[in-house]
């Protein structure tokens, strides 16, 4: 009998069959190895495995994120043989907007494990125990931010890379050009007696003031609310990355003069931009002011330039039109690998049977002609999604004429909307049975992944 998985009464889902030799020995190495919360009484430990594990782990940034007010200190989890702590993680329990809705997920990082504990048994044994105990932290994920050659060897551990789109770098010269015609060599003269504040298109733009704090408060929950990009950040979060200073610079555009008094209206701040080294990590503005943002990286651009970079990085939701801008500018060759993140789904299956309520309504609102089938044959396994007249559901076991092929990882991009099915099957990456299986998969799952704000991860130093 055919199961059917619904968001309303979902079922577990029987887990994908593995080789039975790596399934018995991860079993052992599970079985011999435990993953605990820790507590207030175990800092010192974790923070001895840091430094024994790191060889430039910054002892001040241990202590400054136990300064966060969401802080908790079973957010660190304890790998443990025995009573010996010999590998750590921390995950810490946020949102982020995806598909419309705000969803519960886990910020993991600081993942080490004792040097002479580092095998490929232990490594996935590690991540066994860590999926084992996913249900009781809550979330429908884990996100993992690291460097490129970290995210191949987690790859391997089922960690799933998503796209690297969010992030765009152009040089520096080439950019002036383009946004203001004219090469930034011919400004030199009138740029050395500019003031610290630059007026551009009626902006002001400088450097961030203390008593300006709350309009950035203010002016980011308003983009976070309206444009549903991004993740929570209360006014103690905000004020507590502020005095951490793990950034280089933030600049506000300011409308009507340079100064704002205490008593002016925050909205005056029309937006911002915070920048690491030659990175702009976050360009946020008010909601009516989309237009704010090129005369912001404009101005972080040309003080770049001046500081002798040649080129410069950014980091902003996908959906981003500044992305196509940067990308139609030289870019210099042999750019360092941008950090990649990473995630982990240990049960995409149910959420994505938990997403076809949003399926079927995308589905009468983009004109889909319903009852409709899109079957998915996942690693070999078969399964169809099913959006009838009134609710849509997901079930094992079948698979129909119009089916997509796609692995295991495709599929976790695809539930957290980050698969470009099109080009995918253009490209050979991805298979459609059909021509109305590629037609109904592009107008049923948007390209629109979430966006991780790398200033809420940014280390110190």
């Amino acid at each position: 009998m055919r199961r059917v998985l619904s968001s309303t009464y979902p079922p577990a889902i029987r887990p994908q069959p593995q080789p039975s030799a790596q399934t018995s020995l991860s079993r052992r190495d599970a079985d011999s190895f435990r993953l605990t919360s820790s507590h207030e009484g175990e800092q010192f430990a974790i923070l001895q495995l840091m430094k024994h594990c790191l060889f430039q782990y910054d002892e001040n940034e241990f202590h400054s994120q136990q300064e966060r007010p969401d802080y908790d200190p079973r957010e660190r989890l304890t790998f443990r043989l025995g009573n010996e702590i010999i590998g750590h993680i921390r995950c810490v329990p946020q949102q982020i907007w995806l598909h419309g809705n705000l969803v519960s997920y886990l910020r993991a990082s600081e993942f080490v494990l004792a040097p002479e504990h580092v095998d490929y048994a232990n490594v996935d044994a590690f991540f066994q125990c860590l999926d084992g105990t996913f249900d009781s932290h809550g979330g429908a994920f884990m996100m993992h931010r690291t460097s490129a050659a970290m995210a191949q060897r987690l790859a391997r551990f089922g960690w799933v890379p998503l796209s690297n789109q969010f992030h765009s770098t152009a040089a520096t010269e080439p950019f002036l050009v383009s946004v203001r015609g004219e090469s930034p060599v011919e400004e030199s003269s009138v740029k050395a007696n500019a003031p610290a504040a630059r007026k551009e298109s009626g902006l002001w733009i400088r450097l961030m003031r203390q008593v300006e704090a709350d309009a950035l408060v203010s002016l980011y929950e308003k983009s976070y609310e309206r444009n549903q990009i991004g993740t929570p950040r209360s006014a103690a979060m905000w004020d507590w990355l502020l005095r951490r200073k793990a950034f280089d610079a933030l600049y506000v555009a300011i409308r009507g003069g340079n100064k704002l008094a205490l008593d002016d209206a925050i909205d005056r701040i029309a937006g911002y931009a915070i920048v690491k080294d030659q990175q702009i990590l976050e360009v946020i503005t008010q909601p009516h002011e989309e237009g704010v943002k090129i005369p912001l990286v404009n101005r972080i651009c040309s003080d770049l330039y001046e500081a002798n970079h040649q080129q410069f990085h950014l980091e902003s939701p996908v959906s981003d039109p500044i992305h196509t801008l940067l990308r139609k500018v030289p870019s210099p060759r042999n750019s360092p690998p941008s950090e990649e993140l990473l995630v982990r789904m240990p049960n995409p299956l149910q959420h994505l049977a938990e997403f076809c309520d949003v399926l079927h309504q995308r589905a009468r609102s983009r004109k889909l002609e319903l009852p409709l089938d899109l079957g998915l044959l996942i690693d070999g396994e078969k399964y169809c999604l099913h959006l009838g007249k009134r609710k849509g559901s997901l079930s094992d076991g079948r698979l129909g004429r119009s089916y997509l092929e796609l692995t295991s990882a495709q599929l976790v991009q695809l539930v957290l909307g980050d698969l470009q099915i099109a080009s995918l099957v253009e490209s050979g990456q991805l298979h459609a049975s059909t021509q109305v299986a590629l037609q109904t998969a592009v107008t049923l799952f948007d390209y629109n992944p979430p966006w991780f704000p790398a200033v809420d991860v940014l280390p110190m130093g």
